[in-house]
């Protein structure tokens, strides 16, 4: 075959590949693939990023990856900053019980309709204008919680700072639109697991901040934990005008730019909204989505009074949240392995895999719940405590890993149906406890276990178009 020939064939393959002088990065081809820089994507699906690489800031698929699971650590640390100065402030507002289960049912209810809302504001304005929006309202509001003085207050301060919960739907669709399906499992699941590191984080800082402000400036009990909401208020807003000041929506630039220009077709908040909540995948993925995330909000808002409780544990307050916040460090590398086994069962089986990852997690989870639930010792209690996290974090990863494909051109609203029932679920938790396990956390926490071990079985009935089932045939 001639140099010629071999040259022509190579121009027409390489031209295969369109790009919209238009877009805001051009990718080259290079050793046989395509590149932005250093970062390999897949032109195919829209220049979506290949590799995830950790070290790199690089605009837009790196910068994306950390700015998504920045963001809803934030808004993760400030949602939950109420939960481990609970008992102090519990004091202060002279609560019972009751009142602060309200409160903290109130905080994760207010997540839910904003969750069903953002996920189609995504396909409409783009993730970042919708990341910086969630951010900003909850600076203000939990700047608002230092002056909380009543009950009902208190009430509306948590469920308005509960808004920022929709922070984890922007997150995962902004990942998804950055990489490739053969990593979108494993992206999905890291940027979600950071983020969701915040559960464990705020137990510690703000246990280490009112700690500061009590012990080190000598402020009385009231004024430290309300100076102690500063903290998260600040670091938030400083990751809000970075998102929206040197980040980028998806491979080709913002969505706002691109739909203006051309470059990709408009699409509709309403018609996002309609494919991804008339599919019945995403409610059945949305059952057992709540009993993981949900699980892990209820987890959030209660393991430090049950630890500062349970008097066969004895331990203090500031000890107990150190405790509680190892369930939530968990999420520095459960959530990603949840991912990781997902892409490896979709690498070997297709869907299949990902559905009995799925469920194996989920059975994994209830069976240690249980485990945890009858623990009298503090040290039997921890590791307990520990590997019931591992699975809860895992069946997150492994929930998002089947969500890209449930309905890709509806994306935003799947998101948004998965999303939101993680805090329907946590909501429903806390009802139960409230009116039938009241200072019964233990039988709560088994009746529990055994409800998410029955969720495995919704795993038979998915059915998502061209691709196997847990049966193992195609669709």
């Amino acid at each position: 075959m001639s140099a010629d020939k071999v040259a022509n064939e190579g121009a027409v393959q390489k031209s295969e590949v369109y790009q919209d002088p238009k877009a805001k990065f051009q990718y080259e081809e290079k050793n046989g693939g395509w590149y932005l820089g250093k970062m390999p994507v897949a032109p195919e699906q829209g220049f979506k990023a290949t590799e995830i690489q950790l070290l790199s800031f690089a605009r837009p698929h790196m910068r994306g990856f950390h700015f998504a699971w920045a963001s809803f650590f934030c808004a993760f640390v400030c949602w939950f900053a109420f939960a481990p100065l609970m008992f102090f402030v519990k004091q202060d507002l002279s609560l019972n019980l009751s009142q602060v289960f309200t409160t903290n049912i109130l905080s994760v209810a207010g997540t839910v309709m904003c969750r069903f809302a953002i996920g189609p504001l995504c396909d409409k304005i783009g993730p970042k204008i919708c990341q910086f929006s969630l951010l900003s309202w909850i600076v203000v509001f939990t700047l608002l919680g230092m002056s909380v003085n009543s009950y009902w207050s208190l009430c509306i301060v948590r469920f308005c700072i509960g808004f920022g919960g929709a922070a984890f739907v922007v997150t995962q669709y902004w990942t998804t639109a950055l990489f490739a399906n053969e990593i979108v499992g494993t992206a999905n699941a890291t940027t979600a697991g950071w983020g969701n590191l915040g559960g464990g984080v705020t137990q510690m800082l703000m246990v280490a901040v009112y700690a500061f402000m009590n012990q080190t400036i000598g402020l009385g009990q009231e004024d430290s934990w309300r100076m102690s909401f500063l903290v998260p208020a600040f670091i938030t807003g400083v990751v809000a005008l970075g998102i929206i000041t040197i980040s980028d929506d998806s491979p080709r630039g913002d969505l706002t730019y691109l739909y203006r220009e051309g470059v990709l077709a408009r699409k509709t908040a309403t018609q996002s909204a309609r494919i991804g909540m008339l599919n019945l995948n995403s409610w059945l993925l949305g059952v057992q989505y709540a009993c993981c995330f949900g699980v892990e909000l209820h987890i959030n808002n209660t393991a430090a009074l049950y630890f500062a409780t349970k008097e066969s544990f004895n331990v203090g307050p500031l000890d107990a949240g150190v405790i509680a916040s190892l369930f939530g460090w968990m999420n520095l590398f459960a959530r990603s392995s949840g991912g990781i086994m997902s892409d490896l069962g979709n690498k070997f089986q297709g869907m299949r895999g990902r559905l009995i990852a799925q469920s194996v997690c989920l059975i994994g989870e209830g069976i240690l719940l249980i485990v945890f639930s009858k623990q009298h010792k503090i040290a039997g209690a921890i590791p307990a405590l520990v590997c019931f996290s591992f699975f809860v974090q895992a069946t997150e990863g492994t929930s998002f890993g089947i969500v890209p494909y449930i309905a890709p051109e509806g994306l935003g609203g799947v998101c948004a149906v998965v999303g939101a029932w993680g805090n329907i679920g946590a909501v429903c938790w806390g009802m139960m406890f409230k009116f039938g396990y009241l200072g019964k956390f233990d039988k709560g926490y088994e009746a529990m276990g055994y409800i998410i071990i029955a969720s495995a079985v919704f795993s038979v009935f998915m059915r998502i178009k061209g691709q196997s089932h847990l049966l193992g045939t195609l669709e």
